[in-house]
Parts: C-alpha cells; structure tokens; sequence
C-alpha cells in the first residue's frame, strides 16, 4: 500500500530550530575535525613541525576517517534542504545572485584575506635552501582550505538554479513520510556511484584545481545535496519517524559487516589496489550505510532533545557560517602557541578544540557586528 501524502503548497514551512542546532553542531564537529588533523600523523593540515608518526595520535586519525564519512555530506544534505525555499522566494536568477553574494564573496574573502595566514606554516616548513618566496609560494599553492565547501556548493546551488530555470513551476510541497525502502534505495544507490567514480578518483586523490582534500566522496556530497532538496519538498525533517533514529543506529551497525568483509582494504589503498577491486565496492556501502544511519540518528536525536532555541543558541546559530570561514587560521594560530608545550597530541589536541572553538566564535560576533560582514555571513 502506498503511503498517503498531503499537499500543502509551496508555502514557506516553520522555522525547526533543531536544524540550526544541528548546524552549530556540525560546525563544531569541523573545529574538531581539523583540530584532530593538526596534530594526527596524517599530513593533511598545515603544521609548524613535519609530521611524524606516533602511536598516541592514533585515536586522532581514528577521528578523521569517521567524521570523514558522513559530516562534510551532512553539511551538503542540509544546504540542499534550504535551496528551494529560497529559489521559490526570489526566483531563480535572485537566487543566482544570492549565493554568488553569500559564497562567492566569502570564498574570495578567504582567498585574499585569511589563505596568508593559513598558508604560513605550510611555507616554513620547507628547506631553507628550497624555499620560494612566500609570494611565490602563495600563488602556486592552490589550497583553499575549508573553503573548498563554498567552491562546491556553489556550483551545487548554481546547478539547481539552472534546472529550476528550465522547469520554472515550483513542484508543491507533499508531506511524506521518509520510508526505510527509500533510505535503503539511496544507500545502494550512493554505493554503486560512489564505487564508479572511486575506479577515476581514488581515495586520497587531492584535485589540483578547486583545491578539494577530498574528492572521492563528490557522489555522496552531490546525492546528499539533491536527497535535502527531496526533503524541503516531502517535509522529510518535519515528519521524521519516531524510529528513524533506531533505525540509522541500526545502519550503523550494519556498515562493519561489508568493512569487515573486506571494505577495510580499500582504505589509502591508491594505486595499492586496482580501481574495480570489490574491495572498493564493499568499502563504498560501508560508508554509505554508516554515514545514512548516523545522519538518521543525529536528526532524531536533535529533533528529540535539541528542539527549542534560546538567546545563546541564536548567537552560535547566527555566527556559525562565519565560524567556518575563520576557523581554519585560528587553529593554525593555537597550533603555534602549543608549538613548545611538553604535552601528548590528544592533549594538545583538546586544547586546540576549547582555544579555536571560542576564539572563532568570538571573532565571528565580533566581525558581524560589522553590517558589511553582516550582509555577507
């Protein structure tokens, strides 16, 4: 039997405040993310020291691989949620000019203003005898650091603008409840695509051109982007099922069975293995299966405990894009400070979580006290 669904318009839904809880959250977890990443053994973040292989950082690179898997995804799913709402506001040309406002002007902020200081420990690091000048360096090092989100979800948001353009009649919103034998749909789906492209783009390909650390999991950004916008229109957020967090806990314990089959080889495995070896493929549903079930179990638990807001929970909401924009140069300038600490990565670790998470978010207010900030982030 069919599931019923109610058409309810085009009408602009009700703020849920529990995905701008959910926002602030992800925007932490990626202060975590690269905070862990400078002082991991894997050399994928400036550092003031040459990376060096230590055991005590493994629970560091542990942190890398999950959050890898399903936070930068969740980031896509739910920016894909906020584009039609506002492409049916403004149309799809406002829209256009919208976003190249919101994304474009803070990519170049970045770019111009805050890649210098980002760079800088990339540049000292390097032989003295072999090393160009920082101008040099600059302009021949394309690393845009986490802005590389505002690169891609600006050609995601661009992309929709165009399809809304040729098919201008806004599809009516339909209250449907989100099904397991969809969820389950979309896992093989992501799977199958994922596994496709990985045979091109391997794990641990960085691309040279846009500046993206991460580029073999494009298909579950783009397919995560395109699932929010199915559910602006199905409400899927507004009516999630009061199990769907089980469910996802469920998909996550699932997920170690294809890893443990073999997925696990498939890991830093570029050039090791070939491009269609099952491992890739059984590695691609694992990670489909993990990042669906903890996107379904963090939906749940925030809707379930992090609904309401307060005055405190606006400010970290309202300055939780900026925080993203200056993170990256503030934990590059907590490293420096930590840099003569006597102390272990997991230490030094934390110490850089509780300095960059409030010097950013402290540095955001402040900044968009500013209303030509303020009109941009």
């Amino acid at each position: 039997m069919r599931p019923q669904t109610e058409v309810v318009g085009t009408a602009r839904p009700a703020r849920m405040f529990y995905i701008d809880n959910l926002r602030v959250f992800l925007t932490f977890l990626v202060v975590v993310h690269h905070s862990a990443a400078a002082f991991s053994n894997l050399d994928v973040w400036p550092k003031w020291q040459e990376t060096t292989s230590s055991s005590a950082a493994v629970p560091l690179d542990l942190l890398l691989v999950v959050n890898q898997t399903f936070f930068m995804g969740f980031f896509f799913l739910l920016s894909g949620f906020f584009a039609p709402g506002a492409v049916d506001r403004r149309g799809p040309r406002e829209f256009v000019v919208e976003r190249l406002k919101r994304l474009g002007i803070p990519l170049l902020a970045f770019v111009v203003l805050l890649r210098p200081l980002f760079l800088l420990p990339d540049h000292l690091t390097l032989p003295a005898g072999a090393r160009p000048s920082f101008s040099a360096f600059y302009f021949t090092e394309w690393e845009v650091g986490p802005t590389w989100f505002l690169e891609v979800l600006l050609i995601f948001s661009l992309a929709y603008a165009l399809v809304r353009h040729l098919r201008p009649a806004a599809e009516p919103m339909r209250a449907q409840p989100l099904r397991r034998r969809d969820l389950l749909a979309f896992v093989l789906v992501l799977s199958a695509v994922t596994y496709a492209w990985r045979i091109f783009v391997p794990h641990g390909t960085n691309e040279p051109v846009l500046g993206l650390p991460s580029p073999a999991y494009m298909p579950q950004y783009a397919l995560l982007f395109a699932a929010g916008i199915a559910a602006y229109r199905r409400r899927w957020f507004a009516t999630l099922p009061r199990r769907s967090g089980w469910f996802g806990a469920l998909l996550v314990v699932v997920s170690f069975v294809p890893l443990g089959l073999g997925g696990y080889r498939g890991f830093g495995a570029s050039g090791a293995l070939p491009g269609h070896d099952l491992a890739h493929l059984a590695l691609a549903l694992a990670e489909a299966l993990f990042a669906v079930g903890v996107i379904l179990v963090l939906l749940r638990v925030f809707e379930r405990f992090f609904a309401g807001t307060s005055r405190f929970r606006r400010y970290l909401s309202d300055n939780a894009f900026a925080v993203y924009l200056v993170h990256a140069p503030v934990i590059v300038g907590a490293e420096a400070v930590l840099l003569r600490l006597d102390a272990g990565p997991l230490t030094k670790f934390l110490l850089t979580v509780v300095l960059a998470a409030a010097g950013s978010w402290a540095i955001s207010g402040a900044l968009r006290r500013v209303p030509a900030v303020r009109a941009v982030v």
